[in-house]
């Protein structure tokens, strides 16, 4: 626009200063740049070939600003092409590293055959893994190596840092400043949330060089990588997370991924997780990535095993609630009269358990359906819930045979308790008041323990005859409690094999399917 401006314009006949065969003289007063280099542009473009006379209406602010338009209107983009001066090997100063002038960072070190490109990963430690977040972080030392056939080494290169004769695969530290003309592998993580080179002064990272120009960059960082988990089994699960490398764009005909190392330096003063972890390499099936039209792609990486604590699970949760079933079965020795003592038992272990529900719930991973401790918390709230079920059966029992059935006047009242007194103390001229004597004597418990079984039987039956009626005591209703009293615990024991069997056996098995998916 400039150009065209300048080339249209007719009016401006300001002399800017004698242009001649050797080079153009500048006169500008105030204008900030030397004559040299201005010369240098106007000669380059050689745009100008008529300098304009003179301008004498012009204020010399306006004659400033188009002097400064016209020279950068003069300056072309200059694009640059190969290396920088500081690492080519046409510099005028030689380095021991250099790169050809015509070396080009787009092109691949190897572009007729697949190039190798092998991947080290020393984690130093599992910072955290958030179960709800689906991700872990660790820091690590992120190492990649390749073979750069274009480099250019000095042979005294190794010579002059090593005291011993280098090998082919000795590395040897070169400048940083080298990586930003050098061909870097376009390295992709898969399931990669974040990655955080890590700063102190500088950046922590560094470059290598072989006498067989193998490369090799690294860098001390912090990476954040999502593992699908599954938390059907919490707390009792093992999720394997699979960290994958790869190139973003190559397929296997021009990139070939590979694990050279892989460690994992676990100590004492490590953080304390909720897993045990455990390193292993990728299988044969994980370490091919199919993308269909675009071909197979290359993979390396590891499997982190994790396997989680359950002793903690096992003291907070699991132990506390098997308890309380157990404690729940004292309920079944507590006589039905005892309404009180046995009822507040019952609820009072019922609400405990509830509450242990909800802060298992609440701090449990999201799951797809119940978790294994959701399941066990949910079991013992039923084997309690039972037990108060058998209690209120026999306290409806109870009152459904304390009810008259037909009329029955004082009189008869009274002559049934005069009979059982009769019964049971031999002599129908005892006035003493006894609770046994009272309406509802042949039901409670403790008229009948100072006498035998069959002593019982004998006066129950005269009772009956009497009446006519069957006359319900304590002693039927023990005898329920006595049946769940063995049958709870059996139950119990039932269905923590079950549970237990299934949650630790098939874990080791339905981990694996797990991983393969």
């Amino acid at each position: 626009f400039y150009k065209r401006y300048f080339l249209q314009t007719n009016q401006l006949i300001y002399q800017l200063g004698e242009v001649s065969d050797v080079g153009v003289n500048l006169h500008v007063p105030g204008v900030p740049l030397p004559a040299h280099e201005a010369v240098h542009l106007l000669l380059e473009s050689q745009f100008l070939t008529i300098i304009i006379d003179s301008m004498n209406t012009m204020t010399t602010v306006f004659r400033k600003t188009i002097t400064v338009i016209a020279i950068l209107a003069l300056m072309e983009p200059q694009v640059s092409q190969g290396v920088s001066q500081a690492v080519s090997c046409d510099a005028a100063v030689q380095t021991y590293v250099c790169l050809p002038a015509n070396y080009s960072s787009m092109d691949l070190p190897l572009p007729k055959e697949a190039n190798l490109i092998l991947i080290e990963i020393h984690i130093s430690d599992v910072l955290v893994i958030d179960d709800r977040d689906f991700s872990i972080t660790y820091s690590l030392y992120f190492n990649v190596q390749w073979r750069e056939p274009r480099l250019h080494i000095n042979t005294g290169f190794f010579q002059d840092r090593m005291e011993s004769p280098p090998t082919e695969e000795t590395l040897t530290p070169v400048d940083l400043n080298l990586i930003k003309d050098l061909w870097v592998p376009n390295v992709f993580i898969y399931n990669l949330k974040t990655f955080k080179v890590i700063d102190v002064l500088s950046r922590l990272a560094g470059l290598w060089v072989s006498p067989n120009k193998d490369v090799m960059y690294s860098q001390a960082s912090q990476i954040t990588f999502i593992c699908p988990m599954i938390f059907n089994y919490f707390p009792l699960d093992t999720q394997v997370c699979k960290f994958q490398v790869g190139s973003y764009s190559y397929n296997m005909e021009k990139m070939i991924f590979a694990v050279s190392q892989l460690g994992y330096a676990h100590t004492s003063r490590s953080i304390v997780l909720d897993y045990d972890i455990q390193i292993s390499p990728l299988e044969e099936d994980d370490k091919v990535f199919v993308g269909g039209p675009l071909g197979n792609y290359s993979l390396a990486g590891f499997e982190m095993i994790l396997k989680r604590h359950v002793s903690h699970y096992i003291i907070t949760y699991y132990l506390p609630s098997g308890l309380f079933v157990a404690v729940s079965w004292i309920s079944f020795l507590i006589p039905p009269d005892i309404v009180p003592g046995r009822m507040a038992l019952l609820i009072t272990l019922f609400l405990v358990l509830v509450n242990i529900f909800n802060n298992v719930t609440t701090n449990s991973p999201k799951a797809e359906g119940l978790t294994a401790i959701e399941i066990w918390m949910l079991a013992c709230i039923l084997f309690v819930f039972g037990a108060l079920i058998v209690y209120a059966v026999i306290l409806n029992e109870k009152l459904t045979a304390s009810k008259p059935r037909g009329k029955q006047t004082k009189r008869d009242k009274k002559m049934k308790q005069q009979e059982i007194i009769k019964m049971n103390n031999g002599s129908l001229g005892s006035q003493e008041k006894d609770p046994c004597h009272e309406e509802d004597a042949p039901e409670l418990l403790s008229c009948h323990n100072d006498q035998s079984g069959g002593q019982l039987r004998q006066s129950l039956s005269r009772a009956e005859k009497k009446s006519g009626k069957k006359i319900k005591t304590n002693y039927e209703y023990a005898k329920v409690d006595r049946f769940f009293l063995f049958f709870s615990p059996f139950l119990f024991l039932i269905f923590n094999t079950i549970y237990w069997g299934y949650f630790l056996l098939w874990d080791k098995i339905l981990c694996k399917e797990q991983g393969s998916q």
